[in-house]
């Protein structure tokens, strides 16, 4: 009888077992049906989450680490570029001083400076490539009279040339805006005057990004040209803090097509080099002639002794 109950206990307990066995296969099947397929989603979507995470994480320390880099590569610019400014004025101060002993009969040396008026022309770059093959700094007197394009190659800006003049070394004039020296223009009054002085002055610093001023300028046709407002216009220039600038000698190279060749140019330089120490030189940046006539120019002057170098504003042959 004992035995009986015991079977009958472990039917039960079987049956116990097979309900607890089924309903965990159900609970699996309905796992299987709804929640893993639903898991599985959500996990992916994690996953893929996590993945643009990590990469966003990524390019930002690449960013940061692009931007640290640039911080500091601008830094290294800007103390390059002090450092270029600090030896410039140091070189201008020593040129200032060897000028004052050349007047004063105290130095043999000799200085040329070489300007070249009425650019930006796509020429220019020809004259840029030619000065720095024989070591010489220039002065380059711009105007926009023609707008913002080059005369010569209307297609290219105007605006990208100043940047070269000054990557070289070289230094930028202010030759007013319009150029307009014929009647009822620039010098019909010291007014009239200075606002082409001033456009001019912005747009070189449009074209400098800000980070070039000039400080001299050169009279469109030399200062004789203003008449009787001369004075007016060279008070209102000092106001401004500008100095302004002619020429010892004309190269000649804008005399006329029927005159001028190379061989004028390099006599009108050659006579003029006999009883002159500081010689600033005219020419003209759209001058074929010119260009053709520099190297034999500038070996001559070599051979006589002269040093090129830029106008700078403390230089005793600026006007102030």
């Amino acid at each position: 009888m004992a035995e009986d109950k015991r079977q009958a206990r472990g039917i039960r307990i079987s049956d116990t077992m097979l309900k607890v066995l089924a309903a965990l296969i159900c609970i699996t099947l309905v796992a299987a049906v709804f929640v893993v397929p639903k898991y599985g989603r959500v996990f992916k979507a994690y996953t893929a989450a996590r993945s643009e995470y990590n990469a966003a994480d990524a390019g930002y320390e690449a960013a940061e680490q692009k931007n640290a880099d640039l911080t500091q590569k601008l830094e290294e610019m800007q103390g390059m570029k002090t450092e270029t400014e600090e030896l410039t004025a140091e070189v201008f101060k020593l040129a200032a001083q060897t000028e004052k002993d050349i007047q004063a009969g105290k130095s043999n040396k000799k200085i040329c400076y070489i300007t070249l008026d009425d650019g930006p022309y796509n020429k220019g770059k020809d004259f840029l490539k030619l000065f720095d093959q024989y070591g010489v700094k220039a002065t380059f007197f711009l105007t926009t009279a023609n707008g913002d394009k080059l005369p010569d190659q209307a297609d290219l800006s105007a605006k990208s040339m100043y940047p070269e003049y000054l990557k070289s070394g070289h230094t930028i004039g202010n030759h007013t805006y319009s150029h307009d020296y014929g009647q009822g223009g620039i010098y019909t009054s010291a007014k009239a005057f200075m606002k082409a002085v001033n456009n001019q002055q912005k747009f070189t610093e449009e074209a400098t990004g800000g980070t070039y001023t000039p400080k001299i300028v050169r009279f469109p046709g030399g200062s004789s040209e203003a008449g009787d407002n001369a004075e007016a216009i060279k008070e209102a220039l000092k106001k401004e803090g500008l100095g302004w600038i002619d020429w010892t000698v004309d190269s000649g190279d804008s005399w006329g097509s029927d005159r001028v060749s190379t061989d004028l140019i390099k006599n009108n330089i050659k006579d003029a080099a006999k009883d002159q120490k500081i010689m600033v030189i005219l020419f003209h940046e759209w001058s074929k002639p010119s260009l053709e006539a520099m190297p034999s120019v500038i070996k001559y002057l070599d051979k006589q002794g002269y040093i090129f170098l830029p106008l700078f504003p403390e230089s005793v042959m600026v006007q102030k």
